[in-house]
């Protein structure tokens, strides 16, 4: 059988826990890690963006006792647990002796993380990362032969979602791009001021009012894709590469929710 620490190593080698720490370290807020240890030995494995009631349905019916996300299962302190608030399914995870390991900004930065495959969705087949860490980093900026709503329907089609929109005229060229998985929007704005990088388009998800009118008053460009299909993407993308490594160790499965998509 399989021990946690044995599944969470072989994840740390593909998303070192250390780019969380230096995240950490450089001001950013983030819980990756063993955030739920039931002691049991891991039978199969469950990848889920998100540990939702959905998720831990799922992998109770198919026998995984481990399930890997993104998204912290434990984001903030916890003061009670109930199922009648957020803690629900973390409360259901440990009822029906489920462990939990949570791969956030590590795995945002990972050489070939979620914000990698972010560009690459977005048509990229060389890029500079914008902000460095290690191997990896946050942030990439490249260029993209097409028109803004060309270019926004490309993403459509490799996201297999509608929940893309854009900001610009859409018959003027996409430009040079800079794309920014997750809530970028801030940091988009921060590295702009701080001249790290230039771009006529701007890529990421959950972006303020505030914040597109800021960008459109610079003459950016701005598409903006739903959270959870811009990074299961890349979530999906990464149980492929990493799949391999639990051949004979323990079954693994990936769950999508497709009302979310």
């Amino acid at each position: 059988m399989l021990k946690i620490e044995e599944a969470y190593k072989i994840i740390c080698d593909y998303a070192p826990i250390e780019y969380s720490l230096e995240s950490i370290a450089r001001g950013e807020y983030d819980n990756s890690g063993i955030l739920v240890d039931t002691g049991n030995d891991t039978r199969g494995i469950l990848f889920s963006l998100d540990l939702s009631k959905k998720a831990v349905e799922k992998a109770t019916e198919n026998g995984c006792n481990l399930i890997v996300t993104h998204h912290p299962a434990i984001y903030s302190p916890i003061k009670s647990l109930s199922v009648k608030n957020g803690t629900a399914p973390v409360l259901l995870a440990i009822k029906n002796g489920v462990s939990v390991i949570s791969m956030h900004l590590n795995l945002d930065t990972a050489k070939e993380g979620i914000d990698h495959f972010l560009a690459r969705c977005c048509g990229a087949t060389d890029y500079k990362i914008i902000d460095p860490l290690f191997s990896g980093g946050y942030g990439r900026v490249y260029g993209v032969d097409k028109t803004l709503a060309e270019f926004t329907d490309g993403i459509k089609k490799e996201l297999s979602t509608e929940r893309v929109t854009y900001y610009g005229e859409g018959n003027k060229n996409a430009g040079t791009v800079a794309s920014f998985c997750g809530a970028g929007s801030s940091l988009a704005l921060k590295y702009l001021h701080e001249s790290r990088f230039d771009a006529d388009t701007i890529v990421t998800s959950d972006v303020p009012h505030h914040v597109i009118k800021e960008l459109l008053d610079l003459g950016k460009n701005l598409v903006v894709i739903a959270h959870y299909p811009a990074e299961e993407y890349g979530f999906f993308k990464f149980y492929e590469k990493i799949r391999p490594e639990f051949e004979g160790k323990a079954e693994t499965l990936y769950f999508c929710d497709t009302a979310l998509k």
